[in-house]
């Protein structure tokens, strides 16, 4: 049996269309948005002198966290099946546990709330490990704005017999942090995916609180600082590729 030259024209052009509409499947525009949870771990608390020794503690105490919940998202493009590059932005919430093995409330008359927005630039390598499973590793940098909700205003405190006037003001600061992350993506459908991973992050010091303290022989201003940490976050959600 003999092919026709215009058979073979007509195969040939399918074969390029399919091929054009594979590569446009393939890249493109995303957008996700997940939800998890948020732990701490490695960080201290930082005080000066005078706040040290009018509150009874060291200059550096081991400050622990509880779990807190994540949510946010990314904006993403896929140059390929394999390469992508993503903004993420995620705010999360801690309460504080433990000042250096004590309560916190030790120390501070409310429950206290750190918080954390991050917002990183990442770029992200896809495997496919089938049709429908796409393991997904990653690495980014970018800012971290954290604060945490202190009382301010002004009181007088007795601390080991000692009468200070004491002022508070909460401060933001903007700190660096770099991530590690890790997932995997299962299809749900042509544009649709759920998407569970885990981000390490680490993150610089943060200033949270500036404390000014007087007393008959003490004066002075200083700052509250978290130490640099690390950010261990679990998180799920769901993509969708335009």
């Amino acid at each position: 049996m003999t092919t026709s030259p215009r058979f073979i024209a007509t195969l040939a052009l399918a074969g390029a269309f399919a091929s054009t509409s594979l590569s446009a499947a393939e890249s493109g525009p995303y957008i996700r948005l997940d939800n998890g949870v948020n732990l701490i771990s490695g960080a201290s608390l930082k005080l000066g002198s005078v706040s040290a020794a009018a509150l009874g503690a060291a200059s550096s105490e081991k400050i622990k966290f509880k779990p807190g919940y994540v949510f946010g998202g990314a904006l993403g493009y896929r140059f390929s099946e394999a390469f992508a590059a993503e903004i993420e932005l995620d705010h999360a919430q801690n309460k504080v546990d433990t000042i250096g093995g004590v309560g916190a409330s030790t120390f501070f008359s409310e429950s206290l709330n750190f918080k954390q927005t991050s917002l990183l630039a990442s770029g992200v390598y896809n495997h496919k490990l089938s049709e429908s499973v796409t393991l997904n590793l990653g690495a980014g940098a970018g800012a971290q704005f954290c604060s945490t909700k202190i009382e301010e205003g002004s009181a007088t405190e007795t601390y080991g017999g000692v009468v200070y006037t004491v002022s508070g003001k909460r401060k933001s600061d903007a700190a660096f942090v770099a991530q590690l992350k890790t997932g995997v993506s299962i299809a749900l459908a042509k544009n649709l995916t759920f998407d569970a991973g885990y981000k390490l992050r680490f993150v610089s010091s943060s200033d949270i609180y500036e404390l000014s303290l007087s007393s008959a022989t003490i004066n002075g201003s200083e700052k509250f600082t978290v130490d640099s940490r690390l950010n261990h976050v679990l998180s799920a959600g769901l993509t969708y590729s335009f």
